[in-house]
């Protein structure tokens, strides 16, 4: 039996989403779900699945990486079962930090939902009054999500840049990007056994492979999209932007003590560059940390100069990628 299906909406994608997690919640028997997207500027803890029901997880704004908090609620409440709702971006950092800290991973469940896009963060309030809410700025998004979302250039240069927006790589994902929503969306579980937990024989709808192409094709144009943002930035920046490594150190010691990218990346949380008594940081230790960036633009978003550290470490990390042996290039 495939791991993927189709999940009939009947004019409401949010709330068969909604209802969805809260299955996921009580099969997999959780005591507790992380979320970040309703309303609060950090990732938070709920504890009554009905709460669910004001959590979108398409809401257009992100403040911080929820998997730079999840070490330490694991730490927090140990032996209890722990759900997590993740964007693209911060299941890679969970991925990431997995590989640095030894996480109980056994008793978490990882929920990880197409991406649509998140605004600045000084946009988004106007956005969201122009719209009459902060509820229509959210269904704005989900209503194009056939199209791949809404025009892209609004976005945070994360967002704009991103390496893949689609729900991939935890235990439960959800797809929305490329899909008539108010019809039909896509559940992937990472095996059988996910799958059958989550009760894919309940909720299964009739096998669609035109939706499924289609939604290929809208998320093979979105990344190629992504791809010449990323070298139309590089190129109209270019004249000032670090160009290697070593430059981007520089940039850094120059930088003093501010270490704000470091404070809110989340990949940080667990490996810290460190300074020595010259002030000079250790080459490799900042070379893994832009390998493993995982593209979330947390940093951008804190840097008190406003530099763009999307665009400086989208280019390094490509660098230091196409320096390692094919044998053992990371994806």
């Amino acid at each position: 039996m495939n791991t993927n299906w189709l999940v009939e909406t009947h004019g409401d994608p949010l709330g068969v989403i909604q209802t969805l997690i809260k299955a996921a919640w009580e099969r997999f028997e959780l005591d507790t779900l992380m979320v970040s997207m309703n309303g609060r500027t950090k990732p938070h803890l709920i504890n009554d699945p009905e709460q669910l029901y004001k959590v979108n997880p398409f809401k257009p704004l992100m403040t911080k990486n929820t998997a730079k908090y999840l070490p330490q609620v694991l730490g927090d409440i140990p032996n209890r079962r722990v759900g997590v709702l993740l964007r693209p971006c911060e299941m890679r950092a969970l991925v990431e930090l997995t590989k640095r800290e030894a996480l109980p991973m056994d008793r978490v469940l990882t929920i990880c939902v197409d991406c649509l896009g998140t605004y600045p963060r000084e946009d988004y309030q106007w956005r969201a009054e122009r719209k009459g809410s902060s509820e229509r700025l959210a269904w704005e998004s989900l209503h194009f999500a056939r199209q791949g979302g809404i025009a892209a250039y609004r976005f945070r240069s994360a967002c704009q840049t991103c390496r893949t927006p689609i729900g991939q790589g935890g235990d439960v994902n959800i797809g929305v990007i490329g899909l008539p929503v108010r019809q039909k969306i896509l559940v992937d579980a990472r095996d059988y056994e996910t799958a059958k937990t989550l009760g894919r024989e309940e909720i299964t709808s009739e096998e669609d492979q035109s939706l499924i192409d289609q939604r290929d094709y809208i998320i093979a144009k979105l990344l190629q999209r992504s791809t010449h943002t990323r070298q139309r930035l590089a190129d109209n920046l270019e004249s000032i932007l670090p160009r290697d490594l070593d430059a981007l150190l520089h940039l850094f010691e120059r930088c003093g003590e501010c270490r704000e990218c470091f404070d809110n990346c989340p990949l940080c949380a667990a490996d810290y560059p460190a300074r020595d008594e010259l002030g000079m940081y250790a080459r490799e230790e900042v070379k893994q940390w832009m390998i493993s960036c995982a593209g979330c633009g947390m940093c951008e978003q804190a840097c008190p100069n406003h530099l763009p550290l999307v665009t400086i470490f989208t280019q390094i990390r490509q660098q230091l990628i196409d320096s390692i042996e094919p044998a053992s290039q990371i994806h």
